[in-house]
């Protein structure tokens, strides 16, 4: 076949033009790569970069590799952008502040983390926040060891009047809060007619340590004016004069998983300044506290468990408390609470104090254990709650009457047991002496003179058995272990079994009615 040179000319023309472009595309990529390596340029937006922190490193290099590390996390977090990833090797940063200068996106994280969890340690003397978080959204900080800084980690809306300056999505996980003065973490939206300048935080597996001479961490986390803020299996230990604080107005608020041991005053305090006549609009609201165990460690005491004051619709479910001595109830419903249901938990062994104490009307504890403490259930006179389904076994006083408080206006103290007779006033419950609190279907064990028509006295035959609690040293432990709670399970000749009333919130039960207690006994 005779071929046409003029056509094979071209087609050879035109493979040399491709060969020439894509040589010329491999250079660019190239030389793109090799100038996204030393940092003249950045990865595409959410792509993102890895930057690095050594001890070994300097502030004047690029950071982008483990040969090229900055020297501080301060310069490490300047130069974060979303996406981007700072790596930092392990040891002791001393005063090193970082403020972080830039937000992520949902879809483009920004992420700081220790190489080895826990092997990074930052410490300011005492003299600053150890990170800071001015008005920042989606950031993950993980295995930082926060010890002797004002506060570990302070998060903060900045500006909180001006709109936008909002502070959201920060998530802080496997890190180390350690003896800080003040607080192990603050967190605040700074504005009271706004919760919405800060939202959406998420604090888990972190530790909080207070192991004095004397309570250095007040507080492990503290929150204000806050909505949507999950506190998921963490570990307390020490001395902390409340571990977890919703102070004022945080709404939507959840305690699930964590493990307590030791506090000096009050391990979970939902509605902290509860106690001034002014606090009418700092209402915290749905907050839930589930799933945790509270109990003493060897050389600290533990007080009380869990204080539910200036709130609104707060849940109190499925918490093991176990052991708790003297000076505070282990767990406490104060006056100007409203609405609080509290089922499904146990409180084992309370000593110098009692188990429960329950301060308002507006309030349903329904289906919980309580047991070989001093004095079971404390009742403030005038307060008429619902009490259902539980069971109450061998406590030396079944249930005492407390007397009524009046509470004074512009003075502080007691937090929350006391009544405003003002009733202007309307986040305090009024004490009504006219009626009687409602038991219904509990089983008193021994019997106990007050008891409800419904009420019965039988040995709830548990499962055993029973065990004194040996407390334990530091040893964080970031899921719960109930198997001391196993000890208080019906067993299924229980008497117990099919003895309750369907609450309006019904728990799920197997048989023909709820249990009595805070287990349900699966009949199949």
């Amino acid at each position: 076949m005779k071929t046409n040179k003029k056509t094979t000319d071209s087609w050879v023309a035109g493979r040399q033009t491709w060969a020439v472009l894509v040589l010329a595309c491999l250079v660019m990529l190239m030389c793109s790569a090799c100038l996204v390596a030393t940092g003249q340029i950045r990865p595409p937006a959410g792509d993102g970069q890895t930057y690095y922190v050594s001890l070994t490193g300097n502030d004047a290099n690029k950071g982008i590799t483990e040969e090229t590390a900055f020297r501080t996390i301060k310069k490490g977090v300047s130069v974060l952008h979303a996406g981007d990833t700072l790596i930092i090797k392990s040891g002791d940063y001393g005063n090193d502040q970082s403020v972080i200068t830039d937000s992520g996106t949902k879809d483009a994280l920004i992420t700081i983390k220790a190489e080895e969890p826990g092997k990074v340690v930052v410490n300011t003397g005492g003299k600053g926040a150890g990170m800071l978080f001015p008005s920042k959204a989606y950031i993950v900080v993980e295995g930082i060891k926060f010890t002797n800084c004002s506060p570990g980690m302070s998060i903060r809306a900045l500006p909180w009047n001006q709109v936008g300056h909002a502070s959201h999505h920060i998530t802080v996980r496997k890190c180390i809060f350690q003896n800080n003065p003040g607080n192990g973490i603050s967190l605040s939206g700074g504005n009271p007619g706004n919760r919405s300048n800060s939202h959406h935080h998420l604090f888990e597996q972190n530790t909080f340590i207070d192991n004095g001479p004397k309570d250095v961490q007040d507080y492990g986390v503290y929150m204000y004016y806050s909505r949507d803020v999950k506190i998921l299996n963490n570990y307390f230990y020490g001395l902390h004069h409340q571990a977890c604080s919703f102070k004022k107005c945080v709404s939507n608020g959840l305690v699930r998983g964590n493990v307590f041991e030791g506090f000096l005053y009050s391990a979970v305090y939902l509605g902290q300044n509860d106690d001034d006549e002014r606090e009418d609009n700092h209402r915290c609201y749905n907050l839930t506290v589930e799933g945790n165990v509270f109990r003493p460690a060897k050389g600290y005491r533990a007080k009380r468990a869990i204080c539910v004051a200036n709130v609104s619709d707060a849940i109190v479910r499925n918490n093991f408390i176990d052991s708790i001595y003297g000076d505070h109830t282990a767990l406490q419903v104060a006056a100007n609470s409203t609405g609080a249901k509290v089922h499904g938990n146990f409180i084992i062994g309370v000593l110098k104090e009692w188990g429960v104490e329950l301060a308002t009307s507006d309030c349903e504890f329904y289906n919980n254990t309580v047991a070989e403490c001093d004095i079971g259930l404390a009742i403030i006179k005038g307060a008429n709650p619902l009490i259902r389904n539980n069971i109450f076994y061998k406590n030396k006083q079944q249930v005492r009457i407390l007397p009524t408080r009046i509470y004074k206006p512009g003075k502080q103290g007691d937090h929350g047991s006391r009544f405003l007779p003002d009733k202007t006033q309307l986040w305090t419950w009024q004490p009504d002496h006219a009626r009687e609190p409602l038991f219904e279907h509990n089983n008193f064990f021994p019997q106990w003179d007050g008891m409800g028509k419904t009420d019965i006295s039988v040995d709830p035959k548990f499962a055993g058995p029973f065990t004194k609690l040996k407390a334990g040293q530091l040893n964080p432990k970031f899921i719960p272990n109930m198997e001391r709670a196993q000890a208080y399970s019906l067993t299924k000749s229980s008497p117990c079994i099919d003895k309750g009333l369907q609450m309006a919130l019904p728990l799920s039960y197997s048989g023909a009615a709820p249990d009595l207690g805070a287990f349900e006994v699966d009949q199949n």
